[in-house]
């Protein structure tokens, strides 16, 4: 009997200690029958109906992902008849779990298992879930094999930790007006807009607020304090970033009533949140009416020791604190994936760091500068500095090639 390809399977909305539980289970499953990976690689997806954000994830999963089947858990069925969703009462067994997979293997494209990898040739770097917390990532990472390069390990796992915060969406060409509509967003729409518009009205009356939708408490917001708290795992706050939230979630202030909820939260800064919401909400893509030709003019650093900091984050800083690089001469100048640049700029424009500039002779001197060498590239420090000598048991001066 011919031997199956495992299924590539993504999950939505779980916390590092219900993967963990997830991942355990599917090794009982069967040997290769199915492995985590990320959404954009996935031949199916798993989702927990019940979770707090179920019904989003659902939504829009089905909006990101329309032929994609979906195996849907809890604990009441019968919620539709799309025959992509493959639905499983809880408790899930396994029986019911393999079940399902073989319905998926069934609803999947005949020649879907010519063009996958194999999973035993996948690198150890690759085998890391999306979503997992930085602290899980580390105990995720396999030794090394001794000929194996540190540098490109490197690289490779700064790749699959970027994909947390940048997405995978691939470049398009610029100089097309249709496929250039891929690249845009509206921040308005998504939980980074509400986010917004509910820190003004907090600034207004001078009070906390919260933001809410039909599970509960999503965030309490205290710009006073410059403080935010999150009452959401941050697997779940980046799931509701990242769909359209307009008309689903909702601000109210903050009672005594909510006291005992809030000593129970730890605080972050304002300014952290607000950036990763952007990240989340953005995917490697702009905010609506960005100008791709205008210059960039960095107003100042944002905190990267303090902020999450997205791939190449240094150079492209480092270019636009000149004041004369657009958007499309900073993806040519460095030669990096679009999203870098793009998300980097949602990030920065969201923190209002960052200003275009739309004077003849500033579009000029963008030009000019676009034609000289490109920037380059600071030595790799700081976080990643810190992962590689966890992963290699070596400084990375000591690792990098002569």
């Amino acid at each position: 009997m011919t031997a199956q390809t495992t299924l590539r399977l993504c999950h939505s909305g779980m916390d590092s200690r219900s993967l963990y539980a997830f991942e355990i289970f599917l090794s009982r499953v069967g040997p290769r029958t199915c492995e985590i990976t990320g959404e954009e690689a996935a031949d199916v997806a798993f989702i927990d109906i019940d979770n707090e954000l179920g019904t989003y994830l659902l939504e829009g999963h089905r909006l990101l992902y329309p032929a994609r089947p979906l195996i849907v858990s809890a604990q009441s069925p019968g919620r539709g008849d799309d025959p992509l969703t493959i639905e499983v009462t809880k408790p899930v067994g396994l029986a019911a779990f393999s079940a399902a997979l073989e319905q998926v293997r069934r609803l999947l494209p005949p020649d879907d298992s010519a063009r996958r990898l194999d999973a035993a040739a996948l690198e150890s770097a690759d085998d890391i879930p999306d979503e997992m917390p930085i602290e899980a990532l580390l105990g995720h990472v396999a030794p090394r094999p001794a000929s194996a390069d540190p540098v490109a390990l490197l690289r490779q796992l700064e790749e699959r930790m970027s994909t947390f915060y940048v997405g995978s969406m691939p470049d398009v060409n610029l100089d097309d007006p249709a496929a250039r509509t891929a690249i845009f967003y509206a921040p308005e729409l998504f939980l980074q807009g509400e986010i917004a518009r509910a820190l003004a009205h907090a600034r207004e009356i001078q009070r906390p607020v919260r933001l809410e939708d039909r599970s509960g408490t999503a965030l309490f917001l205290d710009p006073r304090h410059g403080l935010a708290y999150q009452a959401r795992s941050t697997n779940a706050l980046r799931a509701l970033s990242q769909l359209p939230t307009r008309g689903m979630v909702n601000m109210a202030r903050v009672e005594a009533r909510d006291a005992p909820q809030l000593a129970g939260l730890d605080s972050r800064p304002l300014e952290a949140l607000e950036w990763d919401v952007a990240l989340w909400a953005s995917r490697g893509r702009l905010p609506r009416g960005t100008d791709l030709d205008h210059p960039v003019r960095l107003h100042c650093w944002p905190n990267l020791t303090r902020l999450a900091v997205p791939p190449e984050a240094m150079r492209i800083a480092g270019l636009w604190s000149r004041g004369s690089f657009s958007l499309r001469d900073t993806v040519r100048a460095l030669d990096v994936p679009q999203r870098y640049v793009f998300a980097f700029y949602s990030a920065c424009h969201a923190l209002g760091l960052v200003e275009q500039v739309a004077t003849p002779a500033a579009l000029a001197a963008a030009r000019l500068d676009a034609g000289r060498s490109p920037v380059a590239a600071p030595p790799m420090r700081g976080l990643f500095k810190r992962i590689l000598g966890k992963l290699l048991g070596a400084r990375l001066g000591e690792a990098a090639p002569g």
